[in-house]
């Protein structure tokens, strides 16, 4: 019975997953592919307009005049999520409510299977439909840094003047000429292993959270709703933490600030092994680290998912109208 769960949960989830699948993977290569067309040292001297949204930033602003910076940011693009967003949501909304508003549920507890059971399929479906939408938008970036390339302007020789330490240009060099190097030698692949983990570790919990709520209530649509209203107040406190010292501890109640794809990509960069580092010192502080936040992202969906058991375990079931 609990095979024939996961393949009615399978058919039922094709669709939607083979959609986000597509978009996750083609949207990193195009982003890239646009990223590339552009020379990164041009916009250095943007950099002091715009100082005042680094406190906006997870990193120095520096870091987005870098290929991986830049490559770093498409975690944070709002199309990337919205696909996280949608299947984890989707999917979580179903597992109670949905089979109540459908009418459904009566007649499958009906059948020689447990509210567990019915729970652990939907979770099954659900978390490995997650994992490869989050390796299939990893293929796409990887695919996106291995076809493209960027220019680089190489610059004239300089002159060096006897007895001076230093040199200068040559007025008569010419202007710097442009080539094409590979994208390969600027940004490595692994950089980006760690902020695939945080992305999925917060489509697990939100995930997590839809079911909670799925768990609590009858209608799939609040269910939806709810999950997408908080959602948008724990991004709401996100930046208003981020705006102002003197709100900084609302990260504390903002799931979001475990999701550090920016930050960790910093991290690997400068110190490869604080890769599989729980937490770090920087700069004599002690900070949760990269692998750390992306385990706070999984046991929230995880703490979240048994929370929705046991209510699913306990409550009475209503009536199919």
């Amino acid at each position: 019975m609990f095979r024939l769960l996961l393949q009615k949960y399978a058919r039922e989830s094709m669709l939607l997953w083979l959609a986000c699948g597509v978009m996750l993977f083609i949207f990193p290569w195009v982003r890239i592919w646009t990223v590339s067309q552009f020379e990164l040292a041009g916009f250095a001297p943007l950099m002091d307009q715009i100082r005042a949204l680094e406190k906006f930033s997870p990193v120095p602003l520096e870091q987005f005049l870098t290929y991986e910076g830049v490559v770093g940011l498409t975690y944070d693009e709002p199309i990337l999520i919205l696909c996280i967003l949608v299947w984890s949501i989707s999917r979580g909304s179903d597992v109670v409510s949905g089979e109540l508003g459908r009418g459904s549920m009566e007649m499958l507890l009906a059948q020689p299977v447990s509210r567990l059971k019915v729970m652990t399929a939907h979770a099954t479906i659900s978390v490995l439909g997650l994992l490869m939408l989050v390796l299939i938008s990893f293929a796409g970036l990887c695919c996106g840094i291995a076809t493209n390339q960027v220019a680089v302007t190489i610059e004239p020789p300089r002159l060096n003047i006897p007895g001076l330490p230093f040199s200068v240009q040559n007025p008569f060099g010419g202007v710097g000429e442009k080539s094409f190097q590979p994208l390969t030698d600027f940004v490595s692949y692994d950089l980006f292993l760690m902020p695939s983990i945080h992305l999925f570790g917060l489509g697990l919990a939100l995930f997590g959270l839809s079911v909670f709520l799925s768990s609590l209530d009858q209608y799939r649509w609040r269910t939806i709703g709810v999950t997408i209203g908080i959602y948008v107040l724990q991004l709401l406190l996100f930046i208003l933490a981020k705006s102002t010292p003197r709100l900084n501890s609302l990260k504390a109640f903002s799931f979001l600030s475990a999701y550090q794809p920016d930050w960790t990509i910093q991290v690997v960069k400068k110190t490869p092994t604080a890769f599989w580092a729980w937490s770090m010192t920087d700069r004599g502080v002690w900070t949760i680290g990269p692998l750390g936040f992306a385990a706070i992202l999984i046991a929230i969906g995880v703490a979240l998912w048994i929370a929705a058991a046991i209510v699913f375990s306990k409550r009475d079931l209503p009536a199919p109208l």
